[in-house]
């Protein structure tokens, strides 16, 4: 089982069990219990079109072995294409580029700011530079992830925000390239949240030996805050197309996610790590995804050693089938293998094939030129 994995960004504040004297360590929660009743369920085991996974994790993609390697993954449940995540900045996205230039056609890279320096004079114009560097060397895009609000810092003490003039120049180079930012601002609802029963996350299995990740009275910015300048952001930048990670963080209120998509034209949205909320209302979310059916991309949020049966199929079944009551693709596990975001299961919205294209590769091509070519050898061979 997947144990709990904790990665940190350069610059990130440690909020430990000795900055949260109240916290208390309890037990693990137990594995989810078999479902007992037995309920119809559709044979399937790979997406019915080629899928282009917007947000994927490609950390361990090293080597051509490992390109390899997760392509034969991708072959199997029927991802046409990839966006790695972490093409990175610089020396490191030069050699993602050399390792990967062999599987472009499968596998693309989006750069990565670096913030070091961000506080320094004429970063501003550097990171842009680079940025510019990256597009030309064969970027598909920009990622930029949730340290962006939570982490980063003004000398000041202020946390750095979207809206932050210092970022204009390297939205405004996104424009000029025609490049998507694929942006995860904010974080899980419940992460601000105070720890405790009532908090669904931590009934779950979030925060049992650690208030890591928990952002309750430690100073962090509030939701509100970081949702602002977002806005902001959208707002100063309508030339520049903003894909917005996990439904724009907020996925707990969908009415939140149609106004940012009604009143900014330049917004969408991908549902990557949030199949297991968007899961336990199928009605609803099935009714959204038919209204905004042109801004929604798919996206995983996975990585190469994610399986196919416990991960990918039941995003396949969410979006393809109406099967009722399946576990979700749980992001994270506990050691005992209870889904830590989310302890119930989920219901299929059994989307029309025409949406269903949308989501799955026809959004995501208008953002993916260098795509395109893949997914149509993908579908002609699927007739």
């Amino acid at each position: 089982m997947l144990r709990h994995v904790l990665i940190l960004a350069a610059g990130a504040t440690l909020v430990s069990a000795q900055t949260r004297p109240e916290f208390k360590p309890a037990p693990e929660v137990p594995a989810m219990p078999k479902a007992l009743m037995k309920f119809p369920r559709t044979d399937i085991t790979r997406a019915k079109f080629p899928a282009v996974d917007f947000h994927l994790h490609g950390r361990s993609l090293k080597t051509a072995a490992d390109y390899r390697k997760m392509i034969a993954l991708m072959d199997q449940t029927g991802i046409a294409l990839i966006c790695n995540m972490d093409g990175g900045f610089g020396a490191e996205f030069d050699q993602n580029i050399k390792v990967g230039d062999a599987f472009k056609d499968r596998i693309l890279q989006f750069a990565r700011l670096n913030y070091s320096g961000i506080n320094d004079p004429g970063w501003s114009e550097k990171a842009a530079a680079e940025l510019e560097r990256c597009f030309r060397n064969g970027a598909q895009g920009l990622k930029i992830a949730k340290e962006l609000g939570l982490t980063y810092k003004n000398k000041d003490g202020s946390y750095i925000q979207a809206d932050d003039p210092r970022f204009d120049p390297v939205w405004e180079m996104c424009a000029k390239y025609n490049k998507p930012v694929m942006i995860h601002l904010s974080d899980s609802y419940g992460r601000f949240l105070p720890i405790g029963p009532e908090n669904e996350r931590y009934e779950a299995g979030l925060w049992r030996s650690s208030p890591e990740g928990n952002y309750y009275k430690t100073g962090h910015p509030t939701p509100d805050v970081i949702e602002k300048a977002r806005e902001n952001m959208h707002a100063k930048h309508p030339n520049t197309r903003f894909v917005n990670a996990h439904m724009a963080m907020l996925y707990y209120d969908m009415d939140k996610v149609a106004a940012l998509l009604d009143k900014y034209p330049n917004a969408d949205v991908e549902l990557s790590a949030t199949v297991q909320d968007l899961g336990r209302a199928p009605r609803m979310i099935r009714e959204f995804f038919l209204k905004y059916q042109d801004r929604i991309l798919f996206g995983s949020d996975g990585n190469p050693s994610r399986g196919i049966d416990e991960f990918w199929v039941p995003h396949w079944r969410f979006l393809e089938t109406f099967d009722e009551h399946f576990d979700h693709p749980a992001q994270l596990r506990s050691a005992t293998g209870a889904p830590l975001h989310g302890r119930w299961r989920i219901y299929g919205i059994g989307l029309p094939d025409d949406v269903l294209r949308k989501v799955y590769y026809a959004n995501a091509l208008r953002y993916l030129p260098a795509a395109r070519a893949t997914v149509e050898k993908q579908l002609a061979a699927q007739r």
